[in-house]
């Protein structure tokens, strides 16, 4: 019979039961009462090759049966006792098949049509149905109940489509649909971090609809299906499953399997497996994971003989519990219907002498155990009995039901199961909607085919014992995987591919980037790099020098020792202040620079501390200060001697005393100083954290490169124009050589800063490298200066004291500048007088003073004999004025000229000749001193012989060597004269 056959009229119901076979041709049980409840059990299995009936079924249909059996002997006796109405029942096979079911519930509709002419039954009409067993057969037998308003509980019914209550609108259940069964079994996929899965179903509804309830849960847990659902058809063969199996194996990437089939095509299905693993293929193995639903449950029928097979298997069942009595009740059971004599005969029980099932088991050593849904059974034939009492005493008031109208009408099903929804009786549960509330168990099968329980679902609530469930899968080595792709690993995020189950994994930067969800690979903001797990980002703690890093402890170390250099000269300079190295150093300027070069040291540490405001503000001032200090007292050195020995004039030069050279270091180092403080107040000083790349973060002075470049700017000037100024003055008088150690501590310095610059700026990223660079870069200008320029003077003073004395060429040198300030008064007198004079001494003089700052202090104490009167000049010449006619000018300005080119030839001549005597000399003293180690016996002539000639040789020197002195002041002279045209050599 089809569908459409049994939504039709109840008119063509009626012409079916006419024609139908005889009421007597039906295998059932009655048992009597006053109210007949109908039972629809799935005594036998589905038969093969077409036929209706199979196998008997003792659990899931023999047990069942007795399940209601021994609830209505239960409520009888309480219903005796109470006087209330008896239940009788009418239990039918189904044989797990819609079609035959359907014919066996015109049984019950015979009840309701006593009626019709064709049907003749003497028996009380049925009120209500408990059953049926299997989702479809409920489906069938529903559609045709509801047409006679006979209402209807399910035991074991779970199909999603019996919820869609316009259909089946007297259909109720005391067990929850698939739908919640199906969230359960995701639930469980996904708490054992499984992703990618089989899917099998039965051909029907509750197969297909509970797979799509599967697919609907599955997709909120993010668990996907391997390939298309796995269908097995309503008449399914061995070549069928093999299909199946086959399928799954060779093009599937899952292992677990998640099932909806009915217990007869679960036995095929294994039976098929365990039969191809025999013929060869053993990779099948221990491959599969199965997660069935409540129609493989806790049933030991389906792995009877297959327990290693099925070895950690995942059922799921409605809560379980045991009916107390029960089991009692039916081990002292006989043979005492159709069914269970049928089911006796098939234990042999008979030929073991047995009166009850107890006797048979225990000859048989056979274990009874209460089957899952047999409390279930319990439950709706206890739901349906409260609502028939409560609808007779609505009916009946306080009259009996025999003396009641009711008696003689039939139960109307849409008001009985009103009794019975949005109810709890007992343990049964049904919503409004006829569902029974979600709760179950969840079992996995032992290796001795044991079913234990290894978490519940309540309340949307799933509780799974883990660790358990994964050692019992087999075939694993050390966590069980049924996944499309693994995670990605660290750093990695995923592209999808057809399903949000399989993925590829895409490397992400993992120095800059986080991963979100897994699927985006997102870049991190300025200053914030990813955390340890990459799942968020968080801001770099910003790196700073500290004085026990290795880019600090170099420089800060080379600063304490140049500090305690500076502080040792400083001590040289002050004890032998009074000698003549010292004083013609010009202390004051001396101190000015030592005073630089300990600011160069000091600032060395502002660079390399944590920065903060007062750090940052000593940086810039000292950066330019502590150079402008050095370099402006050189730049006041070289100036003056620059033009004491390049004079424009005759005239003593302006601005060279002690005070006022100080004077001008001071406005000097001034401009560096209100630049720098100008600086301060325009941008105050601050610190700031800098990004140098994408994963470094330092915390820096607010001050840019270009601030810096500008602030040292002003000492590039200062460094420049002391480099020249040294190179110019390389060439004056020997006893001014402090030019020389100036002009090598400018090129030192010159070099030093031409090497920084380019270091600083090309370093613009890695901070250490700059601010070290920078710090040594200053302590080493200073060390130059230091060393090159006190160093010689130290030495000198500590290791060499014979040559802090006065000598002849110091005397010299104040000779030479007396007469220069001789000279100057002379040409002053000569322009303001114009007639012949004759000059009078120096001594005479008022304006004369012969000692000068660039005298020694040993010179002041010199006797009169090292001087020249005025009058008295190298050679004997004798100097006056006379105005000369203009005809003599041009002519001793001839004669002028070729005596200075004669005279300068004459010196060059003399310091040859004084050079190469010298040389003679020392290669004597060397003879002497190799003739001193000889014997004794040489003659003593011969060593006196060489003594005079060396005496002689050093005589000579000595009085040569005021030649070229002599010279330089006739030179000078000479140029006074050309410039001067009054004075004429007499």
């Amino acid at each position: 019979l089809t569908k459409s056959i049994v939504m039709s009229s109840p008119h063509f119901l009626i012409f079916l039961l006419c024609i139908s076979r005889s009421f007597s041709q039906v295998k059932q049980v009655l048992v009597p009462g006053e109210i007949i409840l109908g039972g629809l059990f799935p005594i036998h299995a589905a038969g093969k090759n077409g036929s209706h009936c199979g196998s008997l079924k003792a659990d899931q249909g023999v047990q069942r049966m007795v399940a209601m059996l021994f609830t209505l002997e239960e409520i009888n006796k309480k219903r005796r006792e109470n006087g209330e109405t008896t239940l009788g029942a009418q239990i039918l096979d189904t044989c797990s098949v819609d079609g035959y079911a359907l014919e066996q519930t015109l049984e019950f509709v015979k009840t309701r049509l006593n009626d019709a002419n064709c049907v003749q039954v003497n028996r009380q009409p049925v009120a209500a149905v408990i059953g049926a067993a299997s989702s479809q057969v409920s489906v069938m037998v529903a559609s045709m109940l509801q047409l006679f308003k006979v209402s209807m509980i399910s035991y074991s019914s779970t199909g999603s489509e019996l919820s869609e209550k316009s259909r089946f609108h007297l259909f109720s259940r005391v067990v929850p649909p698939d739908n919640l069964q199906a969230t359960v079994m995701a639930k469980v996929v996904k708490k054992l971090e499984w992703n990618y899965v089989h899917a099998i179903a039965d051909s029907g509804s509750y197969g297909e609809k509970g797979m799509e309830a599967f697919r609907v849960a599955a997709a909120i847990e993010k668990v996907c299906i391997d390939g298309d659902v796995h269908k097995i058809g309503r008449r399914p063969t061995t070549k069928e499953f093999e299909a199946i199996i086959t399928r799954m194996f060779t093009k599937g990437k899952a292992r677990g399997v998640v099932m909806f089939v009915d217990e007869d095509n679960l036995k095929h299905l294994l039976s098929v497996l365990e039969m191809m693993i025999q013929r060869g293929m053993k990779e099948l193995k221990d491959h599969f994971w199965f997660v069935a639903s409540d129609s493989w449950g806790k049933k030991t029928s389906v792995v009877s003989g297959r327990e290693r097979l099925t070895r950690g298997a995942i059922t799921i069942a409605p809560k379980q519990r045991n009916i107390d009595g029960f089991n009692d009740y039916f081990l002292h059971l006989g043979p005492s219907n159709p069914f269970l004599e049928e089911y006796w005969h098939s234990l042999n029980c008979g030929q073991y002498g047995s009166t009850t099932f107890g006797d048979c088991f225990s000859a048989t050593n056979k274990t009874f155990s209460q089957e899952s849904y047999v409390p279930y059974v319990f439950d709706a034939v206890s739901a349906m009995a409260y609502a028939i009492s409560k609808y007779i005493k609505r009916e009946c008031g306080h009259h009996s039901y025999s003396e009641c109208e009711l008696s003689s009408q039939t139960f109307n099903g849409e008001i009985l199961q009103t009794y019975y929804r949005n109810k709890t009786i007992g343990e049964a549960r049904i919503d409004d909607k006829g569902d029974g509330l979600g709760r179950y168990d969840v079992f996995q099968l032992g290796v001795s085919g044991h079913y234990e329980k290894i978490g519940t679902y309540e309340r949307n609530d799933l509780t799974l014992n883990l660790n358990d469930t994964r050692s019992r899968l087999v075939n694993t080595n050390s966590f069980p995987f049924s996944v499309c792709s693994l995670d990605c690993a660290a750093g990695f995020y995923r592209t999808y591919q057809d399903q949000t189950c399989c993925w590829a994994c895409i490397p992400c930067d993992n120095t800059t980037s986080i991963v979100v969800n897994v699927t985006e690979c997102v870049q991190c903001p300025l200053g914030e790099v990813p955390d340890s797990s990459l799942s968020f980002c968080q801001l770099i703690p910003p790196d700073f020098i500290t004085f026990s890093s290795l880019w600090s402890i170099l420089p800060s170390a080379f600063a304490v020792l140049g500090l305690f250099s500076t502080l040792f000269v400083l001590i040289v300079f002050l004890k032998f202040s009074a000698t003549p190295v010292i004083m013609a150093s010009g202390r004051e300027l001396c101190y000015c620079m030592l005073t630089g070069i300990s600011l160069c040291y000091v600032l060395t540490f502002c660079l390399l501390t944590k920065p903060t405001i007062p750090s940052c503000a000593a940086q810039r001032l000292l950066i330019g200060l502590c150079m402008s200090a050095i370099y402006a007292a050189i730049i006041v050195k070289t100036n003056r001697l620059a033009r004491v020995f390049s004079p424009s004039s005759a005239q003593r030069p302006r601005f060279i005393t002690p005070r006022a050279q100080v004077a001008i270091t001071g406005v000097i180092v001034s401009f560096q100083l209100i630049g720098s403080l100008l600086w301060l107040v325009i941008s105050p000083p601050g610190t700031t954290i800098i990004f140098p790349t994408r994963i470094e973060a330092v915390l820096t002075c607010n001050a840019t490169a270009s601030h810096l470049l500008v602030s040292l700017s002003y000492n590039m000037v200062l460094i420049l124009a002391c480099t020249v100024y040294a190179f110019k003055t390389r060439k004056i008088p020997e006893n001014f050589n402090e030019t020389r150690l100036i002009g090598f501590t400018m090129y030192s310095t010159s070099i030093l800063w031409l090497a920084f610059v380019p270091i600083y700026f090309a370093t613009q990223n890695n901070f250490f490298i700059q601010m070290t660079s920078l710090a040594m870069c200053i302590s080493m200008s200073g060390t130059v200066a230091l060393m090159c320029f006190f160093g010689p003077k130290v030495y000198i003073v500590l290791f060499q004291p014979e040559k802090n004395v006065r000598t002849r060429q110091s005397a010299v040198g104040r000779l030479v500048n007396q007469q220069m300030r001789f000279i100057s008064q002379i040409t002053t007198h000569a322009e303001n007088s114009a007639t012949m004079c004759t000059s009078a001494p120096p001594s005479l003089n008022p304006s004369y003073k012969p000692d000068s700052e660039e005298s020694s202090a040993a010179g002041r104490n010199n006797n009169n004999n090292d001087r020249l009167s005025a009058s008295q000049l190298p050679g004997g010449k004798k100097l006056s004025w006379n105005e000369p006619s203009p005809k003599d000018r041009g002519g001793s300005l001839r004669k002028l000229r070729k005596s200075l080119k004669l005279r300068s030839k004459s010196v060059k001549e003399t310091r040859h000749t004084e050079k190469e005597r010298k040389e003679k000399v020392e290669g004597i003293r060397k003879e002497e001193e190799r003739e001193r180690s000889k014997p004794e016996t040489e003659p003593l002539t011969k060593s006196s012989e060489k003594e005079r000639e060396m005496s002689s040789l050093v005589e000579s020197a000595e009085e040569q060597s005021t030649t070229p002195i002599q010279s330089q002041i006739e030179l000078i002279l000479d140029e006074i004269i050309s410039t001067n045209p009054k004075a004429t050599f007499l």
